[in-house]
């Protein structure tokens, strides 16, 4: 029984690994004098790297199509929709209930500065390891939990 339960951890372990893109390998990012000069300016003893805002531009093709799943979700359909609750399902995992978690190199989304637009944009296309939900959740459904997120900042 003790092996049994071992194993279903491990599994558990696995999922939740592959469920938030534990599976895709991390791009490497150029550092150039710029960037090293730019992160030494906002380095403090207080804040690491990782607690740092996202710096990476949204593509703009990645943009659009967020501006045009934005412009399709009325709010009858947004209200109709439990971000809360989508989120919990799909996004705690690596995220935490409250946004804090930073599993599996997800971030923290209370210190979030990002549009709603580019946030829309990294839950449907993905973003470094965290999955694309496009074709898991709705469009709506998508905005409903980018605007959810909004409210944990």
């Amino acid at each position: 029984m003790k092996k049994f339960i071992t194993v279903l951890s491990l599994l558990l372990v696995v999922g939740l690994l592959v469920s938030c893109g534990g599976d895709k390998p991390k791009k490497k990012k150029k550092n150039s004098h710029a960037t090293q000069v730019k992160n030494d300016a906002t380095s403090s003893d207080d804040e690491t790297m990782e607690d740092a805002p996202q710096t990476d531009p949204v593509p703009p093709e990645q943009l659009k199509k967020a501006k045009e799943l934005i412009a399709a979700a009325s709010d009858e359909d947004i209200a109709a929709i439990d971000g809360k609750k989508k989120f919990k399902i799909f996004c705690t995992a690596c995220h935490g209930t409250n946004g804090k978690l930073k599993i599996n190199g997800a971030k923290d989304l209370t210190k979030s500065k990002i549009s709603l637009e580019e946030s829309v944009a990294q839950i449907y296309f993905g973003k470094g390891l965290m999955t694309p939900f496009k074709g898991v959740l709705k469009d709506a459904e998508i905005v409903a939990v980018a605007k959810y997120i909004e409210e944990l900042r």
